[in-house]
């Protein structure tokens, strides 16, 4: 209740500071293809304005009277018009892209003016645009490896599935396609991303600082929007390069006799065929290996203040290796958003959303086939408002509705095996989260963003409850130093909808920025995160196979508490900008499994896992160049993540399996003239953490290796360099080159190191007891080229 007493307060002070004030309101659009443009700055006076929201609209409460009101966006002209308001006005923009700055700029969607007068930290903005001009890897621009170039961010290696954030693991990152939670993100086990960057707008990620509105995970959000189609005239894009081709078409709907659009859509697909490559090989020529995805949105204008949007993604890939094993796995999501302008100043967004991830594993071995089938689906609801209170308060506050239903795993007989069927049982969960979040200004140094969510997780039924002896599933035997299953006693059925146990989260999130002058500030932040799903794995990186979990009787949610402290500043009429940022993250019931766990197939993986608390801490610098022929970025992280967690490593801290000490990352582009553009990025990295054995033993007359220290080891040192070069159609040709070489000296990355007591007398292989280390490597240098054109 005081609560409540205490919102309406807030609420009145509010309305009765916006009294005798007027409201300037519109959309700002792409005047190219009509796009909105979300991020352009409004700016009516020296110390007033505001920015677009995600859909391009834009609201300012202003005392009546005569303004200069200047409207700029990078890579766009900036436009300047003179506005009386002596009532609400509503005037939207059509911004005309800058061709000269295009050419130059390439680092953010941000001027350096921007970054340092934010009161975001922690936070970056790319464009399609901007990830197309960095250097490509098998002829394909990557979303993903285009932010592993970023500081605080990193990959496991070469062929990573996912990506990591200031010490995070891979499941520890939200990532929203337009709202829509993607569970893998990675084609071909790594080597591509399932986001295909002609039908991406843009993308935003968190590394700190996370405002209210997100939920559901501790290291960062990735918050990516497709492209809402062309509402001016048809416009298609295909590209084909050596191992994949990709195709986009977009367009206007309902073109009245004016020539305007009710709407647009936009529809992309690719694929890859990079299997027909394998077959040229004698050691892969029994080996399949494919991918698709396909992108689609489309949008339709009911009146001036209602819109409505639908947007999808499919993908599939697909790894068969004859007369052995066979893996498929996937995407498929759906976005359902209306928006509403409620009145000048409240604007509503109402999404309701369906995604899914499922797998399947066959063993093809004659005699003994049979398909494992996974998956975790969910059904998302999220309305959320925004108060445009005035010049310097906008209010946001909303909740989002999950529902997951848990499928662990299905093993059902091919071609007539004698393989028993069986079905694990499903698991069920919702997850809510009700949140408010208030940007504030409250001088011109000073600037604050804060507010806080509250969650909560009912782990439900249709399920039966195992009962252990001990009331727990494990315990920890100190003498032996192991862990030991406990005896079942019994189980409890639970009914549809039933509760099982459920989990509370207060969340508060806070961000201040003091201006010390127009060129330069600090930033401070604290976010609190809560995490109710676990993905459980044994390998250094996950893999499409791995199990996701929820909370429930014997799994508790993670939860961190996250500090940064940051500067900022431009320099130079921002050719440059510099930020330089110190963390640290507590985290608390991370999960990590226990020594010889087998998670694949097991029905209870509450018996093979066990959870701790960890630590992640660092310092990131980035000195950006963004004007002139070159252009690029300098960024480096100096960071620290690890565990502790009963029964491992001696209950010390050890390494997290994306522990890194060291991280370089140059990258640079250089404009040669209208025709040719080159590129580069060089990347090192410290070694990441490895387990080797520390010794092997002779049971049955088989050798087994001994491990004792868990990430105790390091793999080498990593460092790539790759260049590309592109050039650009004459006048009147619509198609371009894209020439690149990945790892252009050819170096033998170690993506991991394996041990083997084998050698071989007179052509047969037999083991001698002597140990032999192995260096797996993904791919030495890659030439690739691409031809894209329009028409």
């Amino acid at each position: 209740m005081k609560l409540y007493v205490s919102i309406l307060f807030l609420l009145s002070f509010f309305m009765a500071q916006a009294q005798d004030q007027y409201t300037l309101s519109g959309y700002i659009k792409d005047k190219a293809s009509g796009e909105s443009l979300w991020g352009v700055n409004i700016t009516v006076s020296a110390n007033q304005g505001t920015i677009t929201n995600d859909y391009g609209f834009y609201s300012i409460k202003l005392a009546k009277g005569t303004y200069k009101v200047s409207v700029t966006y990078l890579g766009f002209k900036t436009i300047e018009k003179e506005v009386v308001l002596d009532s609400d006005q509503k005037i939207s923009f059509e911004l005309e892209e800058d061709s000269a700055e295009l050419g130059e700029v390439i680092i953010t969607a941000d001027k350096a003016t921007k970054a340092v007068q934010s009161t975001e930290m922690s936070v970056v903005t790319l464009t399609s645009k901007t990830i197309k001009k960095l250097p490509t890897v098998l002829g394909e621009p990557d979303l993903l490896k285009s932010i592993q170039l970023l500081p605080g961010v990193s990959s496991v290696n070469d062929a990573a599935s996912g990506f990591n954030v200031r010490g995070g693991s891979a499941d520890q990152n939200l990532i929203l396609l337009d709202d829509a939670v993607i569970y893998n993100a990675s084609h071909l086990f790594g080597f591509f991303s399932v986001f295909n960057t002609d039908a991406v707008k843009d993308l935003k990620l968190y590394k700190g600082g996370i405002p209210s509105v997100y939920g559901g995970r501790l290291s960062s959000v990735l918050d990516i929007k497709q492209k809402e189609g062309n509402t001016k005239d048809f416009n298609a894009e295909l590209g084909i390069g050596l191992i994949s081709s990709k195709g986009l078409a977009e367009g206007p709907i309902f073109k009245d006799e004016n020539g305007e659009a009710k709407g647009s859509y936009m529809l992309a697909g690719r694929t890859s065929y990079i299997g027909l490559f394998a077959g040229l090989s004698e050691e892969f020529k029994d080996t399949k290996v494919s991918f698709y995805d396909i992108n689609l949105k489309a949008n339709y204008s009911i009146n001036k203040n209602n819109r409505i949007f639908l947007s999808g993604y499919f993908g599939r890939d697909n790894f068969e290796i004859d007369n052995f094993l066979g893996t498929r796995w996937g995407n498929a999501t759906g976005t359902l958003r209306w928006t509403s302008v409620l009145s000048d100043d409240l604007f509503l967004q109402t999404s309701a959303i369906f995604s899914n991830y499922d797998y399947n594993l066959d063993n093809l071995r004659t005699g003994s086939e049979f398909r494992w089938n996974s998956n975790i689906l969910n059904y998302n609801f999220k309305p959320r408002l925004t108060w445009f209170i005035n010049a310097n308060n906008t209010l946001k506050t909303g909740f989002d509705y999950t529902y997951y239903n848990f499928q662990p795993g299905e093993i059902k007989p091919l071609k007539n095996s004698s393989i028993n069927p069986e079905k694990f049982r499903e698991k069920f969960g919702a997850e809510i989260g009700a949140y408010v979040d208030l940007k504030q200004k409250l001088s011109e140094k000073l600037s604050l963003q804060y507010g806080f969510r509250i969650s909560n997780f009912n782990r439900i039924g249709k399920d039966v409850i195992p009962t252990y002896a001990t009331g727990n599933p494990l315990t920890y035997d100190a003498v032996q130093d192991i862990y030991q299953e406990n005896e079942v006693t019994g189980e409890t059925a639970f009914s549809k909808g039933k509760k099982i146990k459920d989990f509370y989260g207060f969340e508060p999130r806070f961000s201040a920025r003091y201006l010390i002058n127009d060129n330069s500030s600090v930033k401070f932040s604290y976010n609190r995160m809560y995490q109710y799903l676990h993905l459980i794995s044994n390998t250094t990186s996950a893999t499409p196979l791995d199990v996701w979990a929820p909370s429930g009787p014997f799994l508790k949610p993670q939860y961190s508490d996250q500090i940064a402290l940051g500067y900022f500043q431009s320099l130079k009429d921002n050719k440059y900008d510099f930020n330089a940022e110190v963390y640290y993250k507590k985290m608390n019931d991370v999960t990590d499994f226990i020594d010889g766990a087998d998670l694949l197939f097991t029905k209870s993986i509450e018996t093979e896992v066990a959870q701790g608390e960890g630590r992640a801490y660092g310092f990131e610098l980035q000195v950006n160049k963004n004007k002139g022929k070159l252009t690029g970025w300098l960024s480096y992280t100096l960071a620290r993540s690890e565990r502790k967690v009963l029964g491992i490593n001696n209950n010390q801290f050890y390494a997290s399996n994306n522990d890194q000490l060291h991280e370089l990352n140059l990258v640079g582009m250089y404009k040669l003239n209208d025709r040719w553009e080159f590129g580069g990025n060089f990347v090192f990295g410290s070694g990441k953490p490895v387990t080797y054995p520390t010794g092997q033993y002779e049971q049955n007359g088989i050798v087994v290796a001994d491990y004792q220290n868990r990430n105790g080891d390091r793999l080498p040192a990593y460092h790539r360099l790759d260049v590309s070069a592109t050039l650009y159609p004459k006048k009147g040709n619509r198609g371009k080159w894209i020439f690149s070489l990945a790892n252009l000296y050819n170096r033998q990355n170690a993506a991991s190191i394996y041990f083997r007591e084998v050698s071989e007398l007179n052509g047969v292989e037999m083991s001698t007891g002597t140990t032999e280390a192995i260096k797996l490597s993904y791919f030495g240098i890659v030439p690739s080229v691409t031809y894209q054109f329009k028409f």
